[in-house]
């Protein structure tokens, strides 16, 4: 159903407490009214036929560690881990068994750097918070429903919730789905509501030298394809200029300088000091198509002139340029998008460790729990769920979700009890299968596992210096545990210690 004219009112958007908008919905067209009725369940129908009702099965526990398994287990992690934290800067190393207690403990409550390990909490915090089925809405509004000649009064809204997995494809199709519905002219223009999110694009803690990577792009309630543009360089003849082609179109992405086909494959695209313009340079070989993708900055308005120029595609006139300003209250939804379900999303953000779906989800945190929109108010919400849960956090120190920064500190103590907690409590195994398994999947897929191979899930985490990993492995005789391995300014090979760790723990 294209265009609506709302009856209730429902919130959509995940907002601080004190700046409540209501954006009216379509309700939908109801089945016809059918009479509740009864279900007997499976232990009752069993009882009428005289049937023995089905038990349910319990997994019996795992048998207890002894003192002589323990020794050995500290030998075995003692040898492993020795070649990575000989002469390292720092290290937080610790097991848990099936029970959440620990049996192996290396400085597990010194906090060090978790890199993206940290994504752990704010993956467990969100579901806390937001639900696993939680849905990310983004729409486009108006103030009346589209006239009869074709035309908009007024602005045309899109707005935006956070939604980090957001394309340029969804946007488009609600354009056409706007202009299958008749829209022809848009009396006002397009106007950004991002009031859903506030604070800076870009954290202050990261390292300016990333500034042109796609792994720290901006943060923003309009977010859209990661808050990066794509650039898609074809070589040419040899020495003919290349072809250079820009997703999504728009005005507010600029270029200066060229690409030559042949002489190398040294394509360069550096972001100037505008925002969003940016500089060619360098050599592509003839025939070769290569994509890049680079931050864009100003998230509002960029998403304004991508909106625009896909109304223009279609033949669509605006009456005004593009702005950046609230959605009235009462306004009518023309098209609406919903994400895939928050679990999804967060398996997406484990599995290839997405930074900036981390960082939207630390947000989006904040605005559910009343602590505000902000990354300062994501984390807070990060500490009232830990402190909810239980879960020790010794001289913890958070500045974003992703675990970007470099000033981040956390314990293994406090991963491991994460990882313990969902595991054994409401929700249980929900986390470990949003992890990607060992060996075979997303960030772990080069991990040269052996007897661990098939029998671990788990977080990896990686920046200049730091090594970690963190998650759980199926033992041969004790069942599941949880481990959690940081280690910071090693001079060894610290990933590789850490696979030998965990596939000693695996034995036992």
């Amino acid at each position: 159903m294209l265009l609506v004219v709302a009856v209730g009112v429902l919130w959509l958007l995940a907002r601080p407490r004190g700046s409540v908008r209501a954006v009216p919905v379509a309700t939908l067209p109801s089945p016809s009214a059918t009479p509740a009725r009864a279900v007997p369940s499976p232990a009752a129908t069993a009882a009428a036929r005289g049937v023995p009702a089905p038990q349910p099965t319990v997994t019996p526990a795992p048998p207890p560690w002894t003192p002589t398994q323990l020794r050995r287990l500290h030998a075995a992690l003692g040898g492993a881990l020795a070649p990575a934290i000989d002469g390292a800067q720092g290290w937080s190393l610790i097991v848990l068994d099936a029970a959440g207690r620990p049996i192996y403990r290396n400085h597990a409550s010194q906090s060090a750097a978790p890199a993206s390990t940290q994504k752990l909490i704010v993956a467990s915090s969100a579901l806390h918070d937001l639900g696993p089925e939680y849905r990310f809405p983004t729409l486009l509004a108006g103030l009346a429903p589209i006239g009869a000649d074709g035309t908009l009064r007024g602005n045309l809204w899109f707005v935006g919730s956070g939604d980090p997995s957001f394309r340029a494809r969804d946007l488009k199709r609600g354009v056409e789905a706007l202009a299958a519905a008749g829209l022809r002219r848009v009396s006002g223009g397009v106007a950004v509501d991002a009031s859903a999110m506030q604070g800076e694009e870009i954290n202050p803690h990261w390292n300016p030298a990333d500034a042109n990577e796609d792994f720290q792009s901006p943060i923003s309630a309009v977010s859209i394809d990661e808050d990066t543009v794509e650039f898609d360089v074809t070589g040419r003849l040899a020495g003919e200029t290349a072809r250079v082609r820009i997703r999504p179109s728009s005005r507010a992405v600029t270029t200066s300088g060229s690409i030559q086909t042949g002489g190398g494959d040294d394509v360069i695209i550096a972001a100037d000091e505008l925002p969003n313009a940016f500089t060619l340079e360098g050599n592509i070989p003839p025939g070769v198509t290569e994509k890049f993708w680079v931050p864009v900055h100003g998230m509002p308005r960029y998403v304004g002139a991508v909106l625009q120029h896909m109304l223009r595609r279609r033949s669509i006139t605006t009456g005004a340029p593009p702005s950046v300003e609230a959605a009235p209250l009462a306004t009518v939804v023309l098209w609406e998008h919903r994400s895939k379900p928050l679990r999804m999303l967060e398996h997406h953000m484990l599995v290839v460790s997405d930074n900036h779906y981390a960082e939207q989800l630390l947000r989006a945190v904040g605005a559910a729990t009343g602590y505000g929109a902000t990354d300062a108010g994501g984390i807070r919400a990060e500490r009232a769920f830990l402190a909810h849960a239980g879960i020790a956090t010794p001289h913890i120190r958070l500045l974003d979700g992703s675990g970007l920064s470099r000033g981040n500190r956390v314990a293994a103590i406090t991963l491991a009890e994460i990882l313990s907690y969902s595991e054994r409590r409401g929700g249980g195994a929900e986390l470990r299968r949003l992890l990607p398994a060992g060996g075979r999947q997303g960030t772990l897929v080069y991990y040269d596992f052996t007897t661990a191979l098939g029998r671990v899930r788990a977080k990896t985490g990686h920046i200049d210096g730091v090594s970690s990993l963190a998650g759980y492995v199926d033992t041969y005789h004790h069942g599941r545990v949880v481990f959690a391995f940081l280690i910071n300014g090693s001079p060894g090979d610290p990933d590789t210690a850490i696979v030998h760790a965990i596939d000693r723990l695996v034995e036992f």
